[in-house]
């Protein structure tokens, strides 16, 4: 027979403070009781929503981080999602899951028509000799966290409050492409990133981090349309990297937004831009210095003094 097991199901999408409470005290309950972890994790949202804040791939590598036994994924659409909810307790949960313990929030309901909701869930684990665990909704800043909410902060350009209901900073993963390398014209050379087209993006201009594999870059990142050169209406993320020369590789680039600092807008022409992206580079290099973010990544003086040098701006005025 398999392994007796503690399981937690959601979508998760965000892998925010509220979903990494359920998924520890998963861990925690199996640890205690020597069984064995399963989370089981939808593969989006059954119910449509406006955008994604964690593609598939990103949710799965943030939760593979927990250390859970197993991460079990359900297709959406999927004959299980849909089936009774008696059929999915008995056949999914107990005979496939040997569950002993569930752990979910006060919210939770699954089966057609979510007949499986906590009041039946209750009721049906009892005659089992199955406990269930039902977890309070977290909240922070006097707001539920939850990822709709975390969606509409996002939506609104919010970094600072949606980082701090993650748990850590919003990034977006994608493959870098080439374009017409306005950037590098300029004298700020980017990373242009193709993302899914799922994914919600934050329009603004971001101090950030930017990395591939193992080596993190501090850098400024601007998310938008372009609108000073007329790109037309794709979002495009462009990330200047601070103490980075060589190529950088077509390879899975990771970026987290750490700080908004300015809406994007449009400039009258190309100098004026240059002169923008001067004070936001001035800007990210005082926020990495002062905070001395990824000591021994960035060398801030060293830049600072090539920034000064090459860009022509003063660092006090931030000109």
């Amino acid at each position: 027979m398999t392994e007796k097991s503690v399981i937690t199901i959601g979508t998760f999408d965000g892998v925010h403070k509220g979903h990494r409470l359920l998924i520890n005290k998963t861990l925690s309950a199996a640890k205690k009781h020597s069984l064995k972890s399963i989370i089981i994790v939808l593969e989006k949202p059954v119910r449509k929503v406006n955008g994604l804040l964690t593609t598939y791939e990103e949710k799965i590598e943030e939760i593979k981080l927990s250390g859970a036994d197993e991460i079990l994924v359900i297709k959406v659409p999927s004959e299980i999602l849909y089936c009774d909810s008696d059929e999915f307790f008995d056949e999914f949960l107990q005979k496939t899951l040997n569950v002993s313990e569930i752990i979910c929030g006060s919210d939770f309901a699954f089966g057609k028509n979510r007949k499986g909701d906590i009041e039946w869930l209750k009721k049906k684990a009892k005659k089992n000799n199955i406990k269930i665990d039902v977890i309070k909704p977290l909240k922070i800043i006097s707001k539920q966290v939850s990822s709709s909410y975390i969606r509409t902060l996002v939506e609104k350009n919010d970094i600072k409050n949606v980082n701090l209901l993650l748990g850590r900073n919003y990034s977006l993963t994608g493959i870098p492409f080439k374009e017409n390398g306005i950037g590098k014209k300029l004298g700020f050379p980017t990373v242009n990133l193709c993302v899914n087209i799922d994914k919600i993006l934050p329009r603004g201009v971001y101090i950030s981090l930017i990395s591939q594999g193992e080596k993190i870059y501090p850098s400024l990142t601007n998310i938008g349309i372009r609108v000073t050169f007329s790109r037309g209406n794709k979002i495009v993320p462009e990330t200047h990297i601070l103490d980075f020369n060589g190529t950088w590789k077509k390879l899975k680039t990771k970026v987290m937004l750490l700080k908004k600092i300015r809406d994007e807008r449009k400039f009258v022409n190309a100098k004026d831009l240059k002169t923008q992206i001067s004070k936001d580079v001035s800007m990210a290099l005082r926020f990495f210095k002062v905070r001395n973010v990824e000591r021994g990544i960035l060398n801030c003086e060293k830049s600072l003094k090539r920034y000064r040098g090459q860009r022509g701006y003063n660092e006090e005025k931030g000109k």
